[in-house]
């Protein structure tokens, strides 16, 4: 099934690269581009996309209204923002306006497909550097009901059963007949699980569900 991309970029050098990378790609093709945001929506009406990559060098009070506007008038279209300086609170604040992926611009191509498969599935992304500053700033601040959330959203419905199993004190022998799989797929979840709560172990799992209310 072919993903159809919008893009919006300022920098036109960046937006033909883009191009051209997404366009090499089957399954995907980009159905438009932009790159003023004063125009932006009415270009979005000429076009029938699945999900726009919102790239922005610097973010502003006009790029929020901008992804707000663009919610509204598009219910189905998904956003990815590309920024490589979005601070947490930026962050928290746009996934509330809808946002649902944020890539930096100097992520390598596998992320950028790995971003779009993703939020065409249903789930929240987040990059790999953006989610180290996540969890950094998470665990020195208090916790917030909006981080909690994204956090859950880079779960998939298999790792949520198996984070279940694994804070009810099943081992992988007894989590894998659970759930009818191998023990190496519960490795396997269990391993991504430890990467997305940026734990160390098992019992990282346990102490991070349990001070969010996850169980």
């Amino acid at each position: 099934m072919m993903t159809r991309i919008f893009l919006f970029e300022e920098q036109q050098l960046f937006n033909e690269a883009l191009q051209f990378f997404i366009n090499s790609q089957p399954n995907y093709s980009v159905v438009g581009s932009h790159s003023d945001e004063g125009s932006l929506l009415e270009y979005l009406y000429g076009v029938n996309a699945d999900i726009i990559l919102f790239g922005i060098s610097m973010m502003s009070s006009n790029s929020h209204f901008m992804i707000e506007q663009i919610k509204n008038e598009f219910k189905n279209l998904k956003i990815i923002v590309l920024n490589d300086g979005l601070d947490i609170k930026e962050i928290r604040r746009l996934y509330k306006s809808g946002v649902h992926g944020f890539l930096e611009k100097k992520s390598h191509n596998g992320e950028l497909l790995n971003s779009i498969d993703s939020v065409m599935s249903g789930k929240i992304y987040l990059d790999v550097k953006i989610r180290e500053r996540f969890f950094s700033e998470y665990f020195d601040n208090s916790p917030c009901k909006n981080s909690v959330k994204m956090v859950q959203g880079l779960l998939t419905i298999r790792e949520k059963d198996v984070m279940r199993l694994i804070c009810e004190g099943y081992n992988s022998k007894e989590i894998a007949e659970e759930l009818f799989i191998s023990i190496n797929t519960v490795e396997t979840h269990r391993k991504k699980i430890i990467q997305k709560f940026n734990v160390k172990n098992s019992i990282g799992i346990v102490r991070f569900a349990m001070q969010n209310n996850m169980i």
